[in-house]
């Protein structure tokens, strides 16, 4: 319990990170990929340390790389064990929900969950791992689908550090106004998605064969 608290507290889990001097990027990579596998640990703290830590760019592609790893783990993990060990790390309200769209709305409206911030994409990790999607698919939706989630928090944590606390508000406040337009474009997104990257995804899987 007490390790999970950690996941909460900015100030010490920057002073934790920044300790491991040149390491301290490797570190940050296992923390973020850590905070995926151990569901619901959010990911807002990580990432705006990452921002604080590491700048704009360094920070996006740190916590990306973090993410990614911890996300393809947590899919593993629920593929291997399946829904009875999902179960215990994942409410089962999540559990049934997340069956009632995959069977109406089909897989692309994850890719939605995945854009919308504060959604626990961490539980959708596991969830994911119980279907057939194939890795190439889930690897872009997450990626793509974190993107400006992670984005928004490394800009917030960076303009901290720099003491633009201006800028911080005014991230924040867009952060706030795109989860609204997010939910309301969700459709279009949706469409969008289907028409854009979809074609994508069986490109690399012809590559695959």
């Amino acid at each position: 319990f007490a390790y999970y608290r950690f996941f909460f507290d900015f100030k010490k889990l920057r002073i934790f990170i920044a300790s491991f001097g040149p390491y301290a990027a490797p570190i940050f990579i296992l923390v973020q990929s850590l905070q995926v596998v151990f569901a619901p640990v959010p990911g807002e703290v990580t990432g705006f340390v990452g921002g604080f830590l590491f700048g704009n760019v360094s920070g996006v592609i740190l916590s990306t790389v973090g993410l990614t790893i911890g996300s393809l783990a947590a899919f593993g993990i629920a593929h291997t064990f399946g829904i009875k060990f999902v179960e215990k790390i994942v409410k089962k309200h999540y559990v049934d929900k997340f069956n009632f769209f995959v069977t109406h709305k089909g897989l692309y409206i994850t890719f939605i969950f995945f854009l919308i911030p504060g959604f626990p994409k961490d539980s959708l990790c596991y969830l994911l791992g119980l279907t057939r999607m194939r890795i190439i698919d889930f690897i872009l939706m997450n990626v793509f689908g974190r993107l400006p989630g992670t984005l928004m928090l490394t800009l917030q944590g960076s303009a901290v550090k720099d003491g633009k606390y201006q800028a911080f508000f005014t991230l924040l406040i867009i952060s706030i106004i795109l989860t609204f337009g997010l939910y309301l474009a969700r459709n279009h997104i949706i469409r969008a998605f289907i028409l854009i990257v979809h074609p994508v995804i069986k490109y690399f899987q012809k590559l695959k064969r």
